[in-house]
């Protein structure tokens, strides 16, 4: 039996995200935290039973329900888990570390897969396809963490930056649009050059949910600190 995917959504992994870790900030990413809740509850809401959560990080590696990590590398020790007893191995990757505080309020099973930032679209994509054919008949939904241009500035901040300009002009088409292609599309090289995090997590998205169309909602997309932040959700059409 096939797994059933019946939503996605996409997400910025800021550690900022985190009030504990904002401090005196926390109302900076007041917006991109409430888009990010809202979009959480959209991806369970279709009676979810398993949520994967897709990042980028330094290796390929699998993590387990009983795995969990620490913002205390951002400055505080603030400890998230992926729903089992915490007694397995200890995540840093940033997007597995917001993904799991993103899904701290839900029971439902959760693990999460990371892949390496500049892995080849081809590669993203035979993974995703791997992920969605594993046996199983569980409602899953996939939430896929990573931002967009992170080099807005050049000379300065609010400076122009055409290549980033051109890459989340790029980026916000293809997450919009509710075609696994076009995030499939996205230049992997553009997005090396305007140190966009999330583009192997969107195509690994893409390899997983297949040929299917799908209802796309943009919920926030804004560049608040020179970083351009995406949150959408998807849902079969």
């Amino acid at each position: 039996m096939v797994r059933v995917i019946v939503s996605a959504a996409v997400c910025p992994h800021p550690p900022l995200l985190v009030p504990e870790l904002a401090t005196g900030g926390a109302a900076d990413l007041a917006e991109v935290r409430a888009a990010a809740g809202a979009a959480v509850r959209a991806l369970l809401d279709p009676g979810v039973e398993e949520v994967w959560i897709l990042g980028a990080g330094a290796d390929r590696t699998v993590w387990e329900a009983d795995d969990r990590g620490t913002f205390a590398g951002y400055g505080r020790d603030v400890p998230v888990g992926l729903g089992g007893t915490g007694t397995g191995r200890t995540f840093t990757d940033l997007s597995v570390l917001v993904g799991a505080w993103l899904l701290r309020r839900t029971g439902v099973r959760r693990r999460a897969f990371t892949v390496p930032v500049d892995l080849a679209p081809a590669e993203c994509a035979a993974i995703g396809r791997e992920l969605a054919a594993r046996s199983g008949a569980r409602r899953v939904g996939l939430l896929a963490m990573g931002d967009a241009a992170a080099r807005r500035a050049v000379a300065a901040p609010g400076a122009a930056d055409p290549d980033a300009d051109r890459y989340d002009a790029s980026a916000l088409a293809a997450v919009g649009s509710g075609d696994p292609a076009a995030l499939l599309g996205l230049d992997p090289d553009l997005a090396t050059r305007v140190d966009a995090a999330g583009r192997a997590a969107w195509q690994v998205l893409a390899g997983a949910l297949g040929n299917r169309r799908y209802v796309a909602e943009v919920r926030y997309a804004g560049t608040p600190a020179e970083v351009t932040y995406l949150v959408a959700t998807w849902v079969p059409a």
